[in-house]
């Protein structure tokens, strides 16, 4: 049973091994670009795109309907119409002598009722019509170009915060570890000193106060250790949700902290100039300048006359008797022309939308110019945080050194005998506290070069 157990243990380990993907940065951010959230609403908004497109193509488009029209008329409307046939009847027996005028019949006072029509009337037929000039037409067939641009640049916006966010998240999974890498190094040096000091004390060179002080010591870190196990955990959950990966399903990184700090190089960083056509922001804002440019051209297009084309073809049946083949035959009709619409006054309608369309052109190039101060503004003070977390890193790498050094003497003194275990544990938090102030440093050096990367659109 125990074999059985272990088996299915083991089993289910390489399973797990197996299904656990690994990600080097770049993988990270490729993978976040692909499966967000963000991408897929900008693939739906590309998809929308389109069909407006097309439909505003469609206007343009000559369109054909057809028709079939079926009435029947169980009582055929009765027309009254005036007596002409009496008094034609009389003239004529007058003018051959067959009457005398006097014998002439009145004519009927209300008239003679008759009935015009066939009971069964069927048409059937085809429309065809067709737009063959319209000026906001065509300038707007052109906007739908832009537009199309316009979105598809629009979805590049969001690129920009997910390869931030990916990579920020990245970063903390690395220092993370690396910090836990250094509290299992001093736990594994402290350990080596408890045993030697465990020794001393029983040979009676050493207090028992001493043990107690590097116990205490050696019970911080493990309590360190695992809230940094804890930190890793958290970190790759961010990592996982910024990717859009599933975040109960296991992950593992690929990376090299150091080589990603041997990449910065200071002086060029610093010296990088702002190039704004590297912000995919700028050809969003000049895409929908070009936009209401072309909205004040439609509108001025549609003072033009614009000139419709119809056509029509339809047979007609008009039958007593709709199944009978020797009553009337099917009856052709057609027609072809042009509807021609010449706009006189509307009403100031298109004054109005043309002083609302050159002001929308107007805050279009206002919008443009706060762009370019706040993305110069961005870049100044990214290169200000920049310079100072670098500082901060050989800031704190000097005082880590020192501490070190500290510790090591210390360490040294006591072992001769000629210290004590205080200054060793004095010296031992100063060099926790050192490592810890420098690994906040590196990690902020890092998003310090990566948020310059972001306002520089080098990302």
């Amino acid at each position: 049973m125990n074999k059985l157990i272990t088996l299915t243990y083991l089993l289910l380990l390489v399973t797990s091994l197996m299904a656990q993907q690994t990600f080097t940065l770049e993988q990270a951010i490729d993978y976040g670009l692909e499966n967000s959230s963000q991408a897929q609403l900008n693939q739906l908004e590309l998809q929308d795109a389109e069909g407006q497109i097309l439909e505003f193509k469609s206007i343009g488009i000559p369109k054909i309907n057809g028709a079939v029209n079926y009435q029947y008329s169980p009582n055929i409307a009765t027309f009254i119409l005036p007596d002409f046939i009496t008094p034609a009847i009389n003239g004529s027996l007058i003018n051959y002598n067959l009457i005398d005028p006097s014998q002439a019949i009145p004519p009927a006072s209300g008239g003679n009722p008759a009935q015009f029509g066939t009971s069964h009337n069927l048409t059937a037929g085809l429309e065809l019509q067709a737009l063959l000039f319209d000026g906001s037409f065509f300038v707007g067939l052109q906007a739908q170009k832009l537009y199309r641009e316009l979105v598809q640049r629009q979805a590049e916006l969001p690129e920009l915060d997910i390869k931030s966010n990916v990579q920020k998240a990245f970063l903390a999974v690395l220092i993370a570890k690396r910090n836990e890498g250094l509290l299992q190094k001093n736990i594994s040096n402290l350990q080596n000193t408890l045993r030697e000091t465990k020794a001393i004390y029983e040979n009676g060179f050493a207090e028992k106060l001493d043990v107690d002080r590097l116990e205490l010591s050696l019970n911080n870190l493990n309590v360190e250790a695992g809230k940094v196990q804890r930190l890793i955990e958290l970190s790759y959950n961010l990592l996982k949700f910024q990717m859009t990966y599933p975040l109960n399903e296991p992950i593992e990184i690929d990376g090299d902290l150091d080589a990603l700090l041997a990449e910065i190089n200071m002086e060029s960083a610093a010296g990088e100039q702002l190039d704004l056509s590297r912000r995919p922001e700028l050809a969003v804002i000049e895409t929908g300048e070009e936009l209401a440019q072309m909205n004040v051209k439609r509108l001025k297009a549609a003072y033009l006359p614009s000139l419709v084309g119809f056509a029509n073809y339809s047979k007609q049946l008009q039958r007593n008797d709709l199944f009978d083949s020797e009553d009337n035959p099917w009856f052709t009709v057609s027609n072809i022309g042009a509807s021609l619409q010449v706009p006189i006054f509307d009403g100031l309608d298109k004054k109005a939308k043309m002083q609302r369309a050159r002001i929308e052109l107007d805050k279009t190039a206002i919008q443009k110019r706060d762009f370019e101060r706040g993305v110069t503004l961005e870049v100044q003070n990214a290169k200000i945080a920049f310079l100072n977390a670098n500082q901060t890193v050989e800031t704190t790498k000097k005082s880590l050194d020192l501490a070190q050094q500290i510790y090591d003497i210390t360490q040294i003194k006591y072992k001769e005998g000629v210290g004590s275990s205080i200054e060793v544990t004095q010296a031992e938090r100063e060099l926790y506290a050192a490592q810890s102030a420098n690994m906040n440093a590196l990690y902020e050096l890092l998003v310090a070069k990566t948020d310059l990367d972001k306002a520089l659109g080098k990302l």
